[in-house]
């Protein structure tokens, strides 16, 4: 892609259904993929198994419109999320927020990519809902991750915060009706990622202040980590705090849990690591489903930022992370943050 034209197209969210096919979610200014052009703002693209543009819609109206993941629902559609605010069309409803508010949506998409339903969420007044993450469990159960702040209601019981941004994880059944809901109410952050298992639901984020999780207190003075593991029922199981960022998480079929993120060098996943410092860096590591006890702890130092975003784990077990690693360039150059894309394999 051409320098010039590299900020004409962003890429929120991506995902593989079960035919192979990608399909892209993000916002457009005129950008071309092949010779087809895709629309002005925010779209959805499937590609083919081979890279070829299949499918590609858009979701008119005014306002902005974040799409900030997509997974696939199973069935040869996708579920996407993000926030917007304005009048938007999604296919089924022109949905829109309460004046100067932030509304989360999701929308889960056909084969085709014809809206099969959507749902948004706003807080009031003057309130804030992003969804940032989403995961499909084995029975389409569909489940979001993120943070709001003021008063809302996801189908259960209200939600009041008076934090500028709290983590939430909502459960969504496979028609759009609320399951269950919960949130780290006392926490300021965000959940940033949700990952499904086995009669589990896995949440990380990071957060400031103090939140209860089966009445034990976990408490931060500056931004931690959290991982938070519920029940497919929302059941509490169990919940750790950290000093490292939660970026990115990921269950294999054995249902262990893999989590990847940054840290500034304090970070005690392992108990033995307890009081121990190293170089600051990227850390990836594996935990047990059960009790969040870990298994193994790698970390990869680095001189700059290092941001993972992206996690999974394939069929023979080798990790696989994605992310970037910024650069220090002199300030007087044209890019003064630029940044380097990494990926990164590790054997099982």
């Amino acid at each position: 892609m051409p320098r010039e034209s590299a900020a004409r197209g962003r890429v929120g969210g991506l995902a593989v259904d079960r035919e192979g096919r990608a399909w892209l979610g993000g916002s457009s200014a005129g950008y071309s993929l092949g010779t087809q052009a895709l629309p002005e703002g925010p779209f959805v693209a499937r590609l083919s198994p081979q890279g070829a543009l299949e499918r590609v819609r858009g979701f008119a109206g005014d306002g902005t419109l974040h799409v900030q993941a997509l997974a696939a629902d199973g069935a040869g559609g996708v579920v996407l999320v993000g926030d917007f605010t304005g009048r938007r069309d999604f296919g089924d409803a022109v949905r829109e927020p309460p004046p100067g508010e932030r509304a989360a949506f999701t929308v889960r998409l056909d084969a085709d990519g014809g809206t099969r339903w959507s749902r948004t969420w706003a807080a009031g007044p003057k309130g804030l809902v992003t969804a940032r993450a989403v995961a499909v469990d084995l029975f389409g159960g569909i489940h979001l991750a993120g943070a709001y702040a003021g008063t809302v209601c996801f189908g259960g019981p209200s939600f009041v915060s008076v934090r500028q941004r709290t983590p939430f994880v909502l459960k969504l059944t496979p028609d759009g009706a609320h399951a269950w809901s919960r949130d780290l109410r006392g926490a300021e952050g965000t959940a940033n990622a949700v990952a499904v298992g086995s009669d589990r639901v896995f949440v990380g984020g990071n957060f400031t202040g103090r939140f209860y999780f089966q009445s034990r207190a976990h408490a931060s003075g500056g931004y931690q980590g959290f991982l938070a593991a519920y029940n497919a029922g929302g059941e509490e199981r169990w919940a750790r705090s950290f000093d490292a960022t939660a970026a990115a998480l990921a269950t294999d079929d054995a249902g262990q849990l893999t989590v990847a993120g940054s840290h500034d060098g304090a970070l005690a996943l392992d108990s033995a690591e307890a009081g121990s410092t190293a170089p600051a860096g990227l850390y990836v590591a594996r935990l047990l489903p059960e009790d969040g006890a870990s298994l193994w702890v790698r970390r990869f130092p680095s001189s700059g930022a290092v941001l993972a975003r992206a996690l999974a784990v394939d069929a023979a077990g080798h990790t696989l992370v994605a992310g970037a690693l910024a650069r220090r360039l002199p300030a007087e150059t044209p890019y003064p943050r630029p940044q380097d894309g990494f990926l990164l394999r590790l054997r099982p």
